[in-house]
């Protein structure tokens, strides 16, 4: 672990995961205690970097602040399907549908249980076991926002990720992701029917015929 230059930020350099997808467990912790403590932390989900922190207003707000992003692009980042029952709308087959293609690189668009400004919700169950170790130690849904250099354009490399952000949160660089990586595939579910946003890294016939078997 190697601490950012003047300020208190941590910054944690992982290799590679383990084969199981992990990684330690110390670090583990320390990530789960610093977003517990309220703050954000910079980290890949599924290898695409971004700024997450626990689901709140105050964290729609700040990273709002730091990324320009509108709320409409922020994703709600799940471990299990308990998380899932308690923030969306589900009946059986979208039930069903979810646990065909989650864990994974899908990212669906759901009928929030929230009011106002929450009427639809992006949500995704991560692949890695490193995310659902975290938030499963955080005990709650997480908000996530992918940081951009421009329209369409990540961050990839270890260098501009410490630069951009040591001075503003905690990170986790994971050395084997960082290089371009494709964006997971969007879908739409919250209208009784499946509609694919943006094929990504699962393809749309994939998607289709496992939303097309029905009800388990």
């Amino acid at each position: 672990m190697m601490q950012a230059s003047s300020v208190c930020h941590s910054i944690f350099d992982v290799k590679k995961l383990k084969k199981d997808g992990s990684i330690s467990g110390n670090c583990i912790d320390e990530i789960i205690r610093i977003l517990k403590a309220g703050e954000l932390f910079v980290l890949p989900v599924d290898s695409i970097y971004g700024i997450v922190g626990i689901k709140n207003e105050r964290t729609f707000d700040e990273i709002q602040a730091i990324t320009g992003e509108p709320r409409d692009n922020f994703e709600t980042i799940i471990s299990n399907f308990k998380m899932l029952e308690e923030t969306a709308y589900v009946d059986k087959f979208t039930y069903d549908f979810l646990k065909r293609v989650w864990p994974g690189e899908v990212i669906a668009q759901l009928k929030s249980k929230a009011c106002a400004y929450e009427s639809n919700i992006f949500m995704r169950m991560p692949r890695h076991k490193y995310m659902h170790d975290i938030i499963n130690g955080v005990g709650e849904p997480l908000l996530y926002v992918p940081d951009r250099i421009s329209e369409g354009k990540m961050f990839f490399n270890d260098r501009d990720i410490v630069r951009r952000f040591k001075n503003i949160c905690s990170m986790l660089i994971i050395d084997e992701f960082n290089k371009n990586h494709t964006f997971p595939t969007l879908i739409d579910i919250s209208c009784d029917r499946l509609d694919i946003l943006c094929e990504g890294r699962v393809s749309s016939d994939e998607i289709k015929s496992l939303y097309f078997l029905g009800d388990l």
